[in-house]
């Protein structure tokens, strides 16, 4: 174990009480599973009690883990210092009362908060039904977590060093600044977690799901991430080493987003489907690479040669180009759309298929016959759009506006609308996702 380990770890404060010689009755402080509500009594000595419901940090109908509780007692708000015994927590059992009775000299001005304290080191956990649990700050090191089911967990900054988390499900999970330092995590799934700031050093994560994942800032040094699945992973800030275990593809993403590629030879190397947002890469040679999938936000592309690169479902949202800039006319286009919006322009006709054209403002454009089979329209203005015959066939329009559009003989077929704004359309002949066609 590391030395700097044995330092205390933060605890949120989950029930905070005003001075009780001035304040009565239930002061409650929220924070998602782990809410405590204090309840200031008397008792028939006339000495104030402390009264709160302990409260499982996984919600039903997870395995219920009450953790522990500890009063704290200030004079000035700024200087605490425990009071009393620790209240001990469980794991199974059902909620209890707590109660404490402090003795206060006379006339004394007094505050107190409770602790909760997740104390799971070293805990038999295999196989558990943990989602949305809240371990934030928690000591969960050494825990056996194989296979165990912490979807959408917070694991805020808790520690999970050495603990075996080998198949365990972690999706949208939020395991920011999160000590994972020597964990197994071999066959993990991290999709869509957040480990920004996490330390992953000397981790296993041979195998591990991180598609979508944010490692922003993780210390991923020593780290074995063989086998890893890092789809669209955000590795910005990312420490690593040469004794860190990564395929080369991702090991060339890092070199990109954390160092540049200005004026870099990339013909022909293989970049789907990865995240390199942000990312310097003037006058980068990328002629024939495979750019697929690319997640290019805010990237700099000015003097870059991407000339016969595969730039299907490209997202160039913030990209910059230039005029040195040597792309295909489809791919410009699409850059321009995105980035200057095309309300009320003339693209009748254009191939617009397999692009992310997201939050794109087409208000008012002639959209007459434009492809776009395939392509990502969510949250796109398109209303007032005249789409007379335009092929919209497995296009996603999630949340879109086509207000007033014009869809005379478009093919909607298996496309996506959910929560589309068709207000005012005009169908006429139109063939609709489920292949029915309308017309009114």
């Amino acid at each position: 174990m590391k030395p700097e380990r044995l330092s205390v770890l933060k605890r949120p404060w989950l029930g905070v009480l005003l001075p009780v010689l001035l304040t009565f009755g239930p002061v409650t402080r929220l924070s998602a599973q782990r809410a405590v509500t204090l309840q200031v009594g008397l008792t028939n000595g006339a000495n104030v009690q402390l009264t709160w419901e302990s409260r499982s940090v996984v919600p039903m109908p997870g395995l219920q883990i009450f953790p522990d509780y500890q009063m704290h007692k200030s004079g000035d708000l700024t200087n605490w210092t425990p009071l009393g015994d620790r209240f001990t927590g469980s794991i199974g059992g059902n909620r209890k009362t707590i109660s404490s009775v402090p003795q206060e000299a006379e006339g004394e001005r007094a505050f107190y908060r409770v602790e909760s304290i997740v104390e799971l080191s070293n805990a038999e956990l295999i196989g558990e039904r943990l989602g949305l649990a809240d371990f934030s700050w928690g000591n969960l090191f050494g825990a056996d977590l194989f296979d165990a089911d912490l979807s959408g967990a917070n694991l805020h900054h808790a520690d999970l060093s050495g603990a075996d988390l080998r198949f365990a499900v972690l999706t949208n999970g939020d395991l920011s600044g999160a000590d994972l330092f020597a964990a197994r995590l071999l066959g993990a799934d991290l999709s869509l977690a957040d480990l920004s700031d996490a330390d992953a050093s000397f981790s296993n994560l041979d195998g591990a799901k991180l598609f979508i994942a944010n490692l922003r800032n993780a210390d991923l040094r020593f780290a074995v991430l063989g086998d890893a699945d890092l789809t669209f992973a955000a590795l910005h800030g990312a420490k690593r080493d040469d004794n860190n275990i990564i395929d080369s593809k991702w090991r060339l993403v890092w070199e990109i987003v954390n160092q540049g590629a200005v004026g870099r030879n990339l013909q022909r190397l293989d970049l789907s489907f990865a995240d390199v947002s942000e990312a310097d890469m003037r006058r980068a040679d990328l002629r024939f690479a495979d750019l697929s999938g690319l997640f290019a936000n805010d990237t700099d592309f000015r003097g870059a040669n991407l000339l016969n690169a595969n730039l299907r479902f490209i997202d160039l949202r913030g990209a910059k180009f230039d005029t040195n800039t040597v792309v295909d006319a489809k791919t410009r286009l699409i850059w321009e759309i995105v980035n200057q919006g095309a309300s009320g322009r003339n693209l009748r006709s254009r191939d617009l298929s397999q692009a992310i054209l997201a939050e794109s403002d087409l208000s008012g454009a002639n959209l007459s016959n434009v492809n776009f089979n395939q392509t990502f329209l969510n949250e796109a203005n398109l209303s007032g759009a005249d789409l007379t015959g335009a092929n919209l066939f497995q296009a996603d329009l999630t949340s879109a506006n086509l207000a007033g559009a014009n869809l005379t003989r478009a093919n909607l077929r298996s496309a996506i609308i959910t929560s589309v704004d068709f207000t005012d359309a005009i169908f006429l002949d139109t063939i609709m996702p489920d292949g029915t066609v309308r017309s009114h």
